[in-house]
């Protein structure tokens, strides 16, 4: 059940939150309404990746060189819903600034990864699957840096911090989905650096 209706049950928390925030939470701190507008924008950013239009999991499989199934791929979104419920749901009941960088910088890296994804896919079209929503995930993080540099949440080293915070989480789902193929970083990055200077 999880395997197949992950994305589902993910939508269903996020916007169940947002939902019940909104009728029953009249006072939210900065950093709570900020983590309700990621649950929101991942959640759109997760259904135009794999279901409208889709597709963006097998872009990856075939640019990694990995051969994998539909029930692999299933199976392999799980760590990617796992990581963005705790990514948000933590920072939102700790309301801690530097662990809310890691969906902040997650939002940046996704607008890059599918910016860069039209020429490391060679897209006919300037569109990879989870772009729009990735480009909305990149300008609200750049609006949510500046609204922290303004308000004064976080010093300059809690900014450098994040960045080895968001690595760090992101590397842990990541080394799980290449559990799920069967795969380890070797693997992929050998084959990485044969793509990129193909490309090049």
């Amino acid at each position: 059940m999880l395997k197949k209706y992950n994305l589902e049950i993910m939508t269903g928390i996020f916007f169940g939150t947002i939902t019940v925030c909104a009728v029953f939470c009249s006072q939210l701190g900065t950093i709570q309404r900020i983590m309700l507008g990621y649950m929101f924008l991942f959640t759109l950013h997760e259904w135009e990746e794999t279901r409208f239009p889709g597709g963006f999991a097998d872009l990856m499989v075939k640019f990694f060189g990995v051969q994998a199934d539909a029930d692999q791929i299933a199976k392999a979104h799980v760590p990617v819903a796992a990581l963005l419920l705790v990514i948000t749901f933590v920072p939102f009941f700790t309301q801690l600034p530097l662990l809310s960088l890691v969906p902040v910088y997650l939002g940046l890296f996704e607008a890059l990864i599918h910016l860069a994804g039209i020429k490391l896919h060679k897209m006919e079209k300037p569109y990879t699957p989870g772009m729009v929503t990735g480009i909305l995930l990149g300008v609200t993080s750049v609006i949510v840096l500046l609204t922290y540099a303004r308000e004064e949440l976080l010093s300059g080293s809690g900014y450098v911090w994040g960045i080895p915070l968001m690595i760090l989480c992101f590397a842990a789902m990541q080394r799980t989905v290449l559990a799920i193929y069967g795969l380890g970083y070797k693997f992929v990055i050998a084959n990485v650096k044969k793509k990129l200077s193909r490309t090049a």
